[in-house]
């Protein structure tokens, strides 16, 4: 493909092409849809050919795998930095209302790309879909241990709790993610897993 930018491209090794190029697709996809965004695009923000995305990542799929994928370890870093910077005390609510605030930030940066895939499962390739299932099953386990409880009698408790979070996180999304809301939602959605979890047999947060 014949360039029509005029930019000069700077010679980066092959990891740091590889970064640049995760960062401009991490931007494009939080900002629109996974139908809407050109990989050409994705190419000439990080000042790659589109022949180089597709050399590293193989297809457009496989790049926005790769960009779901590095979000969600993100994600999962900023909370673990976020839980171990609390008491060693800390209440299992505590821990979750820390994780909760760590998951609203991350909310609002990604924006279109985090509420796409929930509004319409459809429309990003299945690789994608399955990733954040197996983050969800990974995240259970996570809460599992922390209450330390195993096995299978909290399990809709678990995950009822991070459904009721993303749905109540969506309607944050469709109001314009209102400062005030965030202790709302934090206080619900923790109110939400208590709930349960006493239901349950559990002797709750």
């Amino acid at each position: 493909m014949t360039r029509t930018d005029r930019r000069p491209r700077q010679r980066l090794g092959e990891a740091a092409r590889r970064e640049a190029i995760l960062t401009a697709a991490g931007q494009a996809f939080a900002a629109h849809p996974y139908d809407q965004v050109a990989v050409a695009r994705v190419a000439d923000t990080a000042g790659a050919s589109e022949a180089l995305v597709h050399r590293y990542f193989g297809s457009k799929s496989g790049l926005y795998l790769a960009t779901v994928r590095e979000a969600v370890r993100l994600l999962l870093d900023r909370q673990r930095v976020a839980d171990a910077a609390l008491a060693e005390d800390a209440t299992p609510r505590e821990r979750l209302a820390e994780s909760i605030r760590v998951y609203l930030d991350t909310v609002t940066t990604w924006a279109v790309g985090w509420v796409t895939p929930l509004l319409s499962p459809g429309g990003e390739p299945p690789v994608a879909t399955e990733l954040r299932a197996e983050s969800r099953a990974y995240y259970v386990r996570l809460m599992r241990a922390m209450l330390e409880t195993d096995g299978d009698r909290l399990d809709y408790a678990l995950h009822g709790y991070l459904g009721f979070l993303d749905t109540a996180c969506l309607r944050w999304a469709e109001r314009g993610y209102p400062e005030q809301d965030r202790a709302v939602i934090t206080g619900q959605a923790l109110g939400a897993l208590d709930g349960a979890l006493r239901a349950a047999g559990h002797r709750g947060l």
